[in-house]
């Protein structure tokens, strides 16, 4: 009797695990990302990390910093907003650092700044999840920055000799650096980034029109040894900065005062299929080796609604390696995503 009341109990755990929801599984990795409007410069700024040129006046902050973990998590305990602009040949961004003792003692290029407090940038013009760019700054304006090839989680190397060429930025502190004896305001930072420098290929580049993926991170130390405190733009759900399908999308306008943002990809596709993505994670993890069907996957009937209309999901895999596809032909677009975190979508004939 005790056998088959286990086997029994195990039965149950296991339907109950297919009946959830793999989209509500993995809801703190699905929020939607952040989005931000960045408006085209009206006349040249100066990067001397004070942003008090008209356009950085007019320019909106982005929502507050939250936790990297998102909802649920503590409110940061300093305030951190940042702008973007942008013109034909850089992206700039500007940002603000609530901070009562501004501390930095690290001096030297490509040390790892983020042993101090620190602000960094990162940025995926492609928005396809691999090539893309760090850049970490902290309050004596010294800079760690680094190409990788793609997420350390799919074995992402990165490569320090990448010095962002033609960068430029600046740091202005609101008080002193290094006396705790005295009360600080914080310190704001201001950086341009040549296009030129974090463009792998012709098909999205800086003009109005295109969307980046692109976010902000903030590692505050508030006593020494740690732990660091983590604090974002727009949240990644785990302490990890490096899932860049988890980043903001910046929309570059051109148009004064415009506000109005879509989406460039169908979100309910997008994540169904990071979800997707997430539960093949965990079970090559489990299994040492990844669900070779879509059936596998037990997806739900509220995972297969975020589907449009006639769209048709595949599922090409190996123990090894998997690709899966979404394909729209009311809109002509595919959606395909594989086991390397690779996304990008295509125009069907």
């Amino acid at each position: 009797m005790k056998k088959y009341f286990l086997l029994a109990i195990i039965s149950c755990c296991v339907l109950s695990a297919w009946a959830q929801s793999v989209v509500q599984r993995y809801e703190r990795f699905l929020t939607t990302p952040r989005s931000y409007v960045a408006h085209k410069l009206t006349g040249p700024i100066q990067i001397d990390g004070v942003l008090d040129e008209k356009d950085w006046e007019n320019a909106s902050w982005t929502a507050p910093f939250e936790d990297i973990s998102g909802k649920g998590f503590a409110t940061p305990k300093y305030k951190t907003a940042a702008k973007i602009l942008w013109d034909d040949d850089y992206v700039y961004i500007g940002a603000e650092l609530e901070e009562p003792d501004i501390q930095a003692h690290l001096t030297q290029r490509d040390t790892i700044i983020y042993h101090d407090n620190d602000f960094e940038i990162f940025i995926d013009p492609e928005g396809d999840g691999k090539d893309y760019f760090e850049i970490e700054l902290n309050a004596r304006n010294v800079v760690f920055d680094l190409m990788l090839d793609r997420p350390y989680r799919v074995g992402g190397e990165f490569f320090t000799q990448w010095n962002c060429p033609g960068m430029k930025s600046a740091v202005h502190l609101k008080g002193t650096l290094n006396d705790s004896k005295d009360q600080d305001r914080g310190w704001t930072v201001e950086v341009a980034i040549p296009r030129q420098a974090v463009s792998m290929s012709f098909d999205n580049p800086l003009k109005a029109g295109k969307c980046w993926r692109i976010d902000f991170s903030r590692v505050e130390w508030l006593k020494k040894g740690g732990p660091e405190e983590n604090w974002v733009w727009s949240a990644t759900g785990a302490i990890n900065m490096h899932m860049p399908e988890r980043w903001g999308y910046v929309y570059f306008s051109d148009v004064p005062h415009e506000t109005n943002f879509s989406y460039p990809v169908d979100q309910g596709i997008y994540k169904l299929m990071w979800a997707m993505y997430y539960a093949q994670a965990d079970q090559l993890a489990k299994k040492g080796s990844y669900d070779l069907t879509v059936s596998d996957l037990h997806l739900s009937a509220d995972d297969l609604a975020l589907l449009p209309k006639g769209a048709q999901l595949s599922l090409d895999a190996s123990p090894s390696i998997y690709n899966i596809k979404v394909e729209v032909p009311a809109r002509k677009v595919r959606y395909l995503l594989d086991s390397y975190g690779f996304f990008r979508t295509e125009r069907m004939k």
